[in-house]
Order: structure tokens, then C-alpha cells, then sequence
């Protein structure tokens, strides 16, 4: 009797012990500070101007003032509530109410949506900052100048609207393509290449490394014969073009940027027509291509590897490898 007794209380212990075990395995863990400092708000998030923006709750009402930052919400699956008039991209932003254009802004279109947050261009709306932070409303500032400002952009605006995840994954897909397209791209240096604008007044300006399009020609590993000229002209980035300058660049292939709608002509069709111009090798060759102005101009953003692969594809003709 008393042998049995101690075999059921022997087996009475170990079914508590492995059941303690049991619980003890399947207990969740608990993150760590630092996950839960990613995942939570109130956060402080450094923008792109290096301003530390204080946002006090996840945004629901998010309005972004200009066709780049409309684009590095949507990408992290985020939404907004207004566009400026020039954002018709992804297409589920065309019927939202306006608020204006990117460099005139209607300050009361924009806080009678009642935003909890505004996602604003650090590159084309610089000078409207004191403007934007006095709507009292949070203001990040988020841009593209490079394919590496798209990729911190991505983040930056990732961090404010608590998707930091959803902005690491968009991180690494685009790491991932620009290193599938480089890979296919032939070694070594590639062509001479000119990338070209007019001004209202018809003066031509060649894009520099330092340009968002002309930072992307030097991803795809292109010779830029005016990189070490200074800045001129109305356009960040670009030089004033001489046709003697041209002449002596010589360039491979020229790409053009048409800031005129229509029913104003392309510049790359322009160009056969100007003193100087007429003569280059490129434009005698054919080897004139019109660059896509919202990938390349308007809205630098985080459709960049899709640019790239649409200027690798003029200026590789032939493909790569």
C-alpha cells in the first residue's frame, strides 16, 4: 500500500513538472527595449533636414505636399487624405481633394482636412518650412536627390508613420534590383553621356553628378563630361550648356528632359535645329532619347530603379552581359 501510494505521488510530480516545463516554453517573450521603442509612439523621428519631429500618436490623417513624398507613403502602404495637384501617382490618389501645388501650397485646404501629419519635399519645399510648422501640425521632411536619398527617405517616412518595417522591406527590394541591374550592365566605364534641359528662353543646361537624374546616370556607370563644371541656370545640379562645350564633350548619347507640355516640342527633337548642337556625333547618330520628366524631374521618389532601368535601356542599347 505504501509502495503504491509513492508511485502515484512519484508520477503526480513529474505531470506537474512537465507541465510547468510546457508553460514555462510556451510563455511569450518579452521584446526588447529597443523593439518596443520601433513599434510605439509617441516617437521623435530626425528628418532629412536633421530637424527632431515629435509625433505624439500613429498618424490616421496624413497629407503629403508634393508628387515625391505621396510616393514614399504609398510605397510603405500607407494613405493619404489630400494630394497636391501634381500627384496623379499611385492612380488611387487622383480622386482626392487638392490642396494646391507643390510650391504654392493652399494652407486652408490643407488644414481643413484636419492632418495629424504632413510629409513634406526637404528638396523643393525648403523655403516653406516656416510656412508648413506653423499649420501646428507635425512636418517631416523627406526628399530625393540621389538613389541613396530615396532609400533614407523610404526610412525617414517609414519611422513617422510607425511602418518601419514595411520601410525595411521596401530598403532592401530596391538594394535588391539596382543590384540585379548593375549586374547585367557591362564593366568598366561606360559611354559619354550628356543629359540636357531648355529654359523658358531656350538656354541649355547639362545635368551634373550632383542632379537627381545625373546621380542616376552615374549608377549606371556612365562618363559625365560636364561633372566638374559649377552649377548654373535656374536648375539645381545643372550647368549652362554652350554649343562649344558640347562640341567638345562629343557625347555618346544625349538624353533630354522636356519641362514644356505640349504642344511645345521635345528637345530632343529641337536639338537637330540648333546652331552647334546639330553637329554632335550623338544627334548625327540617332542616339537622342526623351527621359520620362515625372521619373526623372517631377517625381524623384521610390520608383528610382524603374528610371534607372528605363535610362539603362537607352544608353545599353544592346543590353549588358
Amino acid at each position: 500500500m505504501q509502495k503504491a501510494l509513492a508511485a502515484a505521488l512519484a508520477l503526480v510530480v513529474i505531470i506537474l513538472f512537465g507541465v510547468a516545463c510546457e508553460g514555462e516554453a510556451k510563455a511569450p517573450v518579452s521584446p526588447s527595449p529597443g523593439a518596443l521603442e520601433v513599434a510605439s509612439f509617441p516617437r521623435v523621428v530626425r528628418d532629412m533636414m536633421g530637424r527632431e519631429v515629435a509625433i505624439p500618436a500613429r498618424p490616421q490623417r496624413v497629407i503629403a505636399t508634393s508628387p515625391t513624398t505621396t510616393e514614399l507613403v504609398y510605397v510603405l502602404g500607407g494613405e493619404i487624405v489630400a494630394r497636391v495637384t501634381s500627384a496623379n501617382y499611385p492612380p488611387q490618389v487622383v480622386p482626392l481633394p487638392t490642396i494646391g501645388s507643390t510650391y504654392n501650397p493652399n494652407w486652408e485646404a490643407i488644414l481643413a482636412q484636419k492632418p495629424d501629419l504632413i510629409v513634406a519635399d526637404s528638396v523643393n519645399q525648403r523655403q516653406l518650412i516656416d510656412r508648413l510648422t506653423g499649420l501646428g501640425v507635425p512636418v517631416v521632411m523627406a526628399g530625393a536627390e540621389s538613389f541613396q536619398d530615396v532609400l533614407k527617405a523610404i526610412e525617414v517616412v517609414g519611422k513617422a508613420l510607425g511602418r518601419d518595417e514595411e520601410a525595411q522591406r521596401a530598403i532592401k527590394d530596391l538594394q535588391d534590383q539596382r543590384q540585379s541591374l548593375l549586374a547585367y550592365l557591362p564593366q568598366g566605364p561606360g559611354p559619354r553621356v550628356l543629359i540636357l534641359i531648355a529654359d523658358a528662353d531656350g538656354n541649355i543646361y547639362a545635368a551634373k553628378p550632383n542632379s537627381y537624374v545625373g546621380s542616376l546616370a552615374q549608377e549606371l556607370r556612365v562618363q559625365n563630361p560636364v561633372a566638374g563644371l559649377p552649377d548654373s541656370g535656374p536648375f539645381p545640379g545643372y550647368t549652362l550648356l554652350s554649343p562649344e562645350l558640347a562640341l567638345q564633350a562629343d557625347p555618346d548619347v544625349i538624353l533630354a528632359l522636356s519641362p514644356a507640355p505640349p504642344p511645345a516640342p521635345k528637345l530632343s527633337q529641337l536639338l537637330p535645329r540648333l546652331p552647334g548642337f546639330g553637329s554632335l556625333r550623338a544627334v548625327k547618330e540617332g542616339k537622342v532619347y526623351e527621359l520620362d520628366l515625372v521619373l526623372f524631374l517631377q517625381s524623384p521618389g521610390p520608383r528610382v530603379v524603374e528610371a534607372m532601368r528605363s535610362m539603362a535601356s537607352m544608353i545599353y542599347p544592346q543590353g549588358g552581359r
